[in-house]
């Protein structure tokens, strides 16, 4: 039986890498479709998604990670993808482990997968000593406050989604507000875990940026982090 994969690259003023992004995925995978939604580009990421061969939709303004991630959830809602995986358009994942997320769907062992850097035997972490120690700190503690979740690499963007994750999720967007892009995943996991969702990480390697620099985390995202951490874990405890 052959299934209906999405692949959906979130892309921002990414025009440096997305080309390569996408020219790799669709060489690996010819037989699912790639979209990039571009999250309101100045630069010519648009231009090179296209020219690459993918798919486009572009929103009409930065609406910000969140926003663009929920675009993607309802494409591949209203497109009846059995499967949908993300990946970044920055070069940082690599479209040759896509099947590591995807086989434990496809095996009916989670309906989420995320993948999970702290989980190789050789961990080539590129990130600085102050972003590493906030995505461990930020797993443990949401690992350790809510029954059920498990998790190693809670910031994660490579990720991926059943069917019925997807549709369970979309409705749960349509009637929260938007959600900040730092603690995007965190939200999503504690909802997920609500729904009773199966979740499971799968190692990955993520390589280091080659050009331009994080849109997810910058200075003041970084130094606001702890605190919308912690009001997360409190909207969510008791919500």
């Amino acid at each position: 039986m052959t299934h209906k994969v999405l692949i959906m690259i979130p892309a921002y003023n990414e025009e440096k890498t997305v080309g390569e992004v996408v020219k790799s995925t669709k060489a690996l995978y010819p037989d699912f479709e790639v979209i990039v939604i571009d999250d309101g580009s100045a630069d010519r990421t648009v231009e090179n998604a296209k020219e690459a061969g993918a798919s486009v939709v572009s929103l009409p303004f930065h609406c910000g990670g969140g926003v663009v991630i929920q675009v993607g959830y309802r494409i591949s809602a209203m497109h009846n993808f059995d499967y949908t995986v993300k990946i970044d358009a920055d070069g940082q994942h690599k479209p040759e482990e896509i099947p590591k997320l995807l086989n434990p769907l496809i095996q009916g062992e989670a309906d989420i997968v995320a993948g999970s850097r702290y989980l190789t035997l050789s961990n080539n972490n590129h990130d600085s000593f102050v972003r590493d120690g906030g995505r461990v700190f930020s797993s443990t503690v949401a690992s350790s406050l809510w029954d059920g979740i498990e998790v190693t690499d809670i910031t994660s963007g490579m990720r991926a989604w059943s069917r019925k994750a997807i549709q369970t999720l979309l409705s749960v967007y349509t009637e929260r507000k938007s959600v900040e892009d730092s603690v995007f995943w965190l939200h999503e996991t504690f909802i997920a875990a609500k729904k009773n969702l199966r979740q499971k990480e799968v190692p990955i390697e993520v390589l280091p940026r080659s050009h331009g620099k994080s849109k997810s985390f910058s200075r003041v995202k970084m130094l606001l982090y702890p605190i919308r951490l912690f009001t997360t874990l409190i909207e969510e405890a008791f919500s």
